[in-house]
């Protein structure tokens, strides 16, 4: 399983769309981690944390009783993160085993891959990046927001300085969308042969 990361307008939904049109499975965290807080194995650990009160009568949660509970504190939120990043990696890893003999590669798009601890489930991990004034200008245009408010976004999230470290792959998206594009593809070719395989592949299609 490949991690597939990258910050607010870096580009990394359009890597997603074009790797799933590759051919690859994509395993959206996002979708996973809206899900978990009502697995089994979650409820009642958060019943257990939080109070039998976060749930209705009818056993459904009450996510905003909830939130306030969970949110009210950098300890608190940690406490439902150390319930919920568990099942959800669970949950990812089971998701890349059934998808693993029907895709050519498989991948776990994350915004907080590296922050939640999933890229130790990867193999690789591709971090898609793009400088600051590039993705200021994109929030801006994108979202209709201030340069200012662009910036506190982009502020709240780990500088890809940092993810750097933990990326096999880096795809820069400061260009176009097609450069983009042509990027994305060629990562994924050398994802799937292997450079010193796909140059093989080529030489022999050149003879």
């Amino acid at each position: 399983m490949i991690g597939l990361t990258g910050g607010i307008a870096s580009g990394k939904s359009t890597v997603t769309k074009r790797l799933r049109e590759l051919g690859a499975f994509v395993a959206d965290a996002d979708i996973v981690s809206r899900e978990a807080i009502d697995f089994p194995e979650a409820r009642a650990r958060i019943a257990e944390e939080f109070g039998a009160d976060v749930y209705f009568e009818d056993g459904t949660l009450d996510r905003a009783a909830l939130a306030a509970k969970a949110f009210a504190s950098e300890e608190s939120t940690e406490r439902l993160n150390s319930i919920l990043h568990p099942v959800i990696a669970s949950r990812l890893a089971e998701m890349a085993g059934e998808a693993a003999s029907r895709y050519p590669l498989v991948f776990v798009d994350a915004a907080l891959l590296i922050e939640a601890g999933f890229d130790r489930l990867c193999d690789g991990v591709w971090l898609i990046t793009a400088n600051t004034e590039t993705r200021i200008n994109r929030i801006m245009e994108r979202d209709g927001l201030t340069r200012e408010q662009a910036e506190l976004r982009i502020a709240r999230q780990m500088p890809d300085e940092q993810k750097r470290a933990y990326a096999s792959v880096v795809i820069e998206n400061d260009g176009t969308f097609d450069e983009l594009i042509e990027k994305t593809d060629a990562a994924y070719e050398n994802e799937l042969f292997g450079s010193s395989e796909l140059d093989e592949i080529r030489d022999v299609y050149e003879e």
